[in-house]
């Protein structure tokens, strides 16, 4: 029931396991200590609401990125050109990367494998060179900077530049936020991005707003849900001549992370890129949709 300090004489009480507040704006608490067996009924109920509030995000650790364990990365990209309403071709890939416990992170590309389709006809891209590669990385705790690329998969001679996986899995990495978090807070970050559209090769630095949607335990430990949304510009990285132009990028990543170990556990990125590809027919408008999925264990 809810208190009163009114001091009309109405007696006024509410009873928990411990506590009485009973009438004349006096308190009196069974098994309290002397200190605070009277106390003026504005203070306690003060005191009670503040003890009653939702947890503050203070009270939870901040997000901080500590690798271990396998991650397992799967990529699949829808070629558009030209405003056609159904792929002429796609590309896909699927990686699995080993974690070392340690600090910097260090990873190895333990298997991969991928595949290009177009006109119906399916190539398999060459990727066996790349089996057992290091993966340097550095970190700050809330962000990951690739130290060296290391080896590429060839695209073939219309793509002026290759496929490196280590920095296809860099690239979609979330920015973690500077403090603790809880239901409801956002952050918003800039990164420079890479992405592979059409048969060229664009970038841009990406404005992402991250909203947390959920917090929630599970197996003793706290998991946080975000949603990551962004948008940029997009030109042709630097030493590369297939994009022409400035297109755009969009991008949406959900993700999940366990607080207590520092574990990405899941990420699923949708992405939609349009921009002009120069091709050997010409210069040709070109939409490509980008699905990234990554799995920790």
């Amino acid at each position: 029931r809810q208190l009163s300090a009114a001091d009309d004489g109405i007696v006024t009480e509410c009873h928990r396991p411990a506590v009485t507040f009973r009438d004349e704006n006096v308190i009196v608490l069974r098994q309290a200590p002397d200190s605070v067996r009277h106390m003026n009924t504005k203070t306690l109920i003060l005191i009670l609401t503040l003890l009653a509030a939702p947890p503050l995000a203070a009270d939870q650790p901040a997000l901080r990125y500590q690798f271990s364990g396998n991650f397992q990365l799967s990529m699949e990209q829808e070629m558009y050109p030209g405003g056609r309403t159904d792929p002429l071709a796609d590309r896909r890939f699927d990686m699995t990367f080993e974690f070392d416990d340690g600090n910097p992170p260090a990873a190895t590309l333990a298997a991969i494998k991928g595949s290009y389709t177009a006109h119906g006809m399916k190539q398999i891209l060459s990727t066996r060179h790349l089996k057992g590669q290091p993966v340097k990385l550095s970190s700050d705790g809330r962000t990951i900077s690739l130290d060296d690329p290391g080896g590429d998969v060839d695209l073939g001679v219309i793509i002026d530049r290759g496929l490196y996986p280590s920095e296809m899995l860099v690239d979609v990495l979330p920015v973690l936020p500077a403090g603790p978090v809880t239901t409801g807070s956002t952050w918003e970050t800039v990164r420079s991005v890479r992405s592979l559209e059409g048969w060229a090769w664009a970038s841009g630095d990406i404005r992402c707003q991250h909203e947390v949607v959920a917090v929630t335990e599970k197996g003793g430990h706290t998991i946080v849900q975000v949603r990551s949304q962004g948008t940029t510009a997009t030109e042709a990285v630097k030493g590369t001549t297939g994009f022409v132009g400035t297109g755009t990028l969009t991008r949406r990543i959900d993700w999940s992370f366990n607080i207590d170990t520092g574990q990405l556990l899941s990420l699923s990125l949708q992405q939609e890129g349009n921009g002009t590809n120069q091709l050997p027919q010409g210069q040709m408008n070109v939409r490509q949709v980008t699905r990234i999925k990554i799995e920790g264990a």
